[in-house]
């Protein structure tokens, strides 16, 4: 007697996952590197990507396409939250730039030069709103000099100016912070006369020096 063959049983369908579980690792890493100040800049792309992976991976699990449908809701959550990190510390650090930026001296007006006999008034910016503090840097050259000055933090590099000028340059400021201007000749020679250095505070001088060799202005609120 004989028997009819059995039929091989069907292969299980094999479902493929790899987008949900890329998804979810994207997003792990995206989400701790989120918390990391300066680096978790590099969270961004991981944690868009694995938002996008993972929502493909979702919408596969319901179309039955795939079986990790757990993994795929997870990473979702997990990439979500490391975006909403990122948008948070992006914001963050946008304000404390724009407060350090506004907290900063601002030029009132371009540094001016005269020659030192001319009407010093003449060649002075104009004051600035009453609001703010005004403070002035003047130097007048004996000789061809540099000139070097910085407020809080913002430094201008060395100005040479010519002998027998006189360089102004006027700050506008909300609060005071340290500020100096030196002026040192280029080619020093016995018997030069001295350079000199002035800083005004909202039309007081608090400081001012004189030298041959090089004269240094400094004002500490």
């Amino acid at each position: 007697m004989s028997y009819a063959p059995i039929p091989p049983m069907p292969a299980p369908v094999q479902y493929k996952n790899g987008l949900g579980t890329a998804g979810f690792v994207l997003g792990l890493v995206g989400l701790i590197f989120a918390f990391i100040p300066i680096i978790g800049v590099v969270a961004w792309p991981l944690v868009i990507l694995g938002l996008i992976f993972s929502i493909v991976g979702v919408l596969r699990a319901n179309r039955g396409q795939a079986s990790n449908k757990g993994l795929a809701i997870t990473a979702v959550v997990l990439s979500a939250i490391g975006l909403l990190i990122c948008v948070i510390w992006t914001a963050a650090f946008g304000k404390a730039v724009s407060d350090t930026a506004n907290g900063l001296p601002a030029p009132a007006a371009p540094a001016a030069v005269a020659d030192a006999g001319s009407d010093p008034a003449a060649a002075a910016p104009s004051a600035a709103a009453s609001a703010k503090h005004a403070v002035v840097l003047e130097v007048t050259t004996a000789a061809k000099s540099n000139v070097q000055w910085s407020s809080g933090f913002t430094a201008n590099s060395q100005e040479v100016l010519e002998k027998g000028k006189t360089w102004r340059q006027t700050l506008s400021m909300d609060d005071l912070s340290f500020t100096s201007v030196t002026v040192t000749p280029v080619d020093f020679k016995l018997g030069d006369k001295d350079n000199t250095c002035k800083i005004t505070v909202d039309g007081k001088t608090v400081v001012e020096q004189h030298n041959s060799v090089g004269a240094f202005c400094t004002y500490q609120p």
